[in-house]
């Protein structure tokens, strides 16, 4: 009890609602000041980063990260076989709650030097992990909520041990992202008072004070109370770890319901945009896209996940976030229907565009990472260390690409509905060709390789451009080429320097 008074004090130190803003700091708490951030160099040439989706979750690792919400839903509703599931093999949730397995989150396996290691093999420039998702529990060490992983759990400062992890390479930025913008009410979801009985009242944890601050909702706390964490949970990470990019998950709707208020979003947003110039920091905050943007559309860097509500027609600059394989976290006997090939089209797809690719994993309960995910990654960081230099530090060139392949077409999602939604599942040609350019070197890469070994750009003719000389990344020998009014005809070597997607490095005058 003395230990939570200290937090309860420590909070009330960070000044919630501070509004006392200096006049001759750089930004004021307005979205008309903090748009005057532009987008720092290093997220335009980073190009690829690599977080994870990992918590109490992933112990049960059924039906993925929204497990406590489709838990305590459940009884009515039994989303993804979550209830079912849970009472038959854990008991009924009188007895056995989400709170429960936190002692069973030990994390024996758990090494940020190996988990950060494989994302920069496979080529991340900037990496970390998902602090805090909807469930509410920390992975850091928090002065400010007692439901954290050192204190609890694991007992490790686990986004600590991965920002340190991050920090040992030099082109690595550090990642942060919150989720827990959705937390209050996420919980008990779409519950109304004529759902909750008196014996649920009575015998449930989340309808019960103490655990308030884990299961926040309408029944044990205000969305004053949860504000006030919000505020000092993200100020704590900003103050003790310095990330190099935030990001935001769902604060739109939350802001709508003032939990937190977007007076309180653009006061810590501030605060970091502050400090990080105090410290010759280079900084973003992800502008996430889920039918409305977070924030103002000038403000950050947009985002949208897997292309999700992403226009035919985006432009520089902009990311695109998706799981290794989904659901978001681990599940029993996880299936992984992608290779490394899909999201390396996906990434040199983007990446033409003017957009940046952000790839979660996701470990098992235990901290480990499946040799399925490992192997994925490894992939793409084999074709990294070939073609690299046709996608870091690259901008757009005046075409993103060429050829017959269509990215972008209807489908029908989840609930039936026919929509226009972006598809990397295609099955490209070596006619299929993403531009990127950097100084005076033009890239065409082919995302497949042509079966009758002549590569054709038709975007590349004489009239377009003067071409110098053409060389094969990962290919040491002289290449035969021409160049007609038909565009640019190569003669491709024998065997292929890669698996997949290829890339020319084309000089001109």
């Amino acid at each position: 009890m003395h230990r939570f008074k200290c937090h309860l004090l420590l909070s009330m130190c960070f000044g919630f609602f501070a509004t006392n803003v200096v006049a001759d700091e750089p930004y004021q708490p307005t979205w008309e000041s903090l748009s005057t951030n532009g987008l720092p160099e290093w997220v335009k040439d980073a190009k690829f980063g690599v977080y994870t989706h990992w918590g109490i979750y992933s112990v049960p690792a059924h039906g993925g990260p929204d497990y406590v919400r489709n838990l305590y839903e459940g009884s009515r509703k039994d989303v993804k076989g979550v209830y079912s599931y849970h009472t038959e093999k854990y008991g009924p949730l009188d007895q056995f709650g989400y709170k429960d397995f936190i002692p069973m989150f030990t994390a024996p396996k758990f090494n940020a030097d190996e988990w950060v290691g494989l994302m920069h093999e496979a080529g991340a420039k900037f990496g970390g992990i998902c602090l805090i998702h909807h469930d509410g529990f920390a992975l850091w060490d928090s002065k400010v909520n007692r439901w954290n992983s050192a204190v609890m759990g694991p007992k490790r400062d686990i986004y600590g041990e991965i920002a340190t992890a991050v920090r040992k390479y030099d082109d690595m930025k550090l990642l942060a992202t919150f989720h827990h913008g959705r937390s209050f009410g996420y919980t008990t979801g779409a519950m109304k008072e004529k759902d909750v009985t008196p014996q649920m009242r009575s015998d449930w944890d989340i309808f019960d004070p103490k655990y308030k601050e884990l299961y926040w909702n309408q029944w044990t706390g205000t969305p004053q109370e949860f504000t006030e964490q919000w505020t000092a949970k993200i100020m704590e990470v900003v103050k003790t770890y310095e990330p190099d990019m935030i990001w935001f998950d769902g604060l739109r709707t939350s802001m709508r319901h003032d939990h937190p208020p977007e007076s309180v979003v653009l006061d810590v947003i501030s605060r970091y945009y502050n400090q990080a110039a105090a410290n010759n920091q280079a900084v973003t905050v992800c502008n996430k896209h889920g039918g409305d943007f977070n924030f103002p559309e000038p403000f950050g860097l947009k985002c949208y996940e897997n292309g999700r509500d992403m226009p035919t027609d985006v432009g520089p600059w902009f990311l695109i976030d998706r799981a290794i394989a989904y659901p978001w976290s681990y599940v029993n006997n996880k299936k992984y229907k992608d290779g490394a090939d899909y999201h390396l089209r996906s990434i040199i797809d983007v990446v033409s565009r003017g957009g940046v690719f952000l790839l979660s994993l996701t470990p098992k309960g235990d901290g480990s990472i499946s040799q399925g995910e490992q192997d994925i990654m490894r992939g793409i960081g084999r074709w990294m260390k070939v073609n690299g230099e046709a996608i870091y530090g690259t901008r757009p060139w005046k075409i993103h690409a060429e050829g017959p392949t269509v990215t972008r077409g209807i489908k029908r999602n989840n609930k039936g509905e026919e929509k226009e939604q972006w598809d990397w599942r295609q099955k490209f040609t070596a006619k299929d060709i993403r531009f990127t350019t950097k100084g005076d070197a033009l890239y065409a890469i082919a995302l497949n390789w042509p079966a009758d070994g002549k590569l054709s750009v038709r975007s590349l003719t004489k009239d377009e451009i003067t071409i110098q000389s053409v060389r094969l990344l990962g290919h040491d020998g002289t290449l035969d080429w021409k160049q007609t009014d038909d565009g640019l005809e190569v003669s491709m070597p024998s065997e292929p320097p890669c698996d997949f997607a290829y890339a020319l490095q084309i000089s001109a005058e």
